[in-house]
């Protein structure tokens, strides 16, 4: 199938919006837990907080964008991995959420504190910040477990130039290894992030300026590392 420009440009646009969803809705967030008494502090700085948290849950819409926009795309080749694809995006999604509950739930905390803190609440509170940060790692390992094989399905399609979904490939891969060390407590995972995070940067581009290849019968006939 041939893609539209304007589908590709949408998938690219998907790709490179949660980078900013994320990174600002987590900066929000982390300027306010990151103050010894945050939990006093917090019913001052709620608005602030809670602008973080609904950046996060669009994150997570983002993220179902993607996998909705590429099932008719994979359809077309492997409908088993478009739909695991797709099953993947959204469970991302799901656990992005519990995460964002997490935070929620550190603001409710805050604000049944009245501006006095004890030991107990901060333990409390500590939990729950790293119950956020467990539930994003499990997602990492979700997305990294789901989408090797999408980046394999993408490379026999040819619609990309071939070094590109096998960059994918290897990438997230890499990104399930660091979540996993992660979730066993070795800090890692930034170590491991960086590939999967620069083939999705590359694509979006990709995605933006150049489109998905248009499959013909001479790209079909040339072997896949030419493709």
């Amino acid at each position: 199938m041939n893609i539209s420009r304007l589908h590709s440009s949408a998938l690219g646009a998907l790709f490179l919006l949660p980078f900013f969803a994320y990174g600002l809705g987590t900066a929000l967030v982390t300027s306010v837990l990151k103050d010894p008494e945050h939990l006093a502090l917090l019913s001052g700085q709620r608005t602030l907080f809670v602008a973080g948290a609904l950046l996060l849950l669009v994150d997570a819409l983002f993220v179902v964008g993607i996998g909705v926009l590429f099932f008719p795309i994979l359809r077309e080749r492997s409908p088993g991995i478009a739909i695991a694809y797709l099953c993947t995006r959204v469970m991302e999604a799901l656990t992005l959420i519990v995460g964002v509950v997490f935070l929620l739930c550190i603001l409710q905390l805050g604000e049944a504190a009245q501006g006095q803190t004890t030991p107990e609440l901060v333990t409390l509170s500590n939990l729950l910040a790293k119950g956020n940060f467990w539930a994003y790692q499990l997602a990492m390992l979700i997305l990294g477990v789901g989408s090797v094989p999408f980046c394999l399905s993408l490379y026999r399609a040819r619609l990309l130039p071939s070094v590109l979904p096998l960059v994918g490939a290897v990438g997230y891969g890499l990104l399930a290894l660091g979540s996993v060390l992660e979730l066993f407590g070795l800090p890692w995972s930034v170590l491991f992030s960086g590939p999967g995070g620069l083939f999705e940067l590359v694509l979006c581009g990709w995605l933006i300026a150049r489109g998905f290849r248009a499959v013909t019968p001479a790209v079909t006939a040339q072997p896949a590392w030419r493709a």
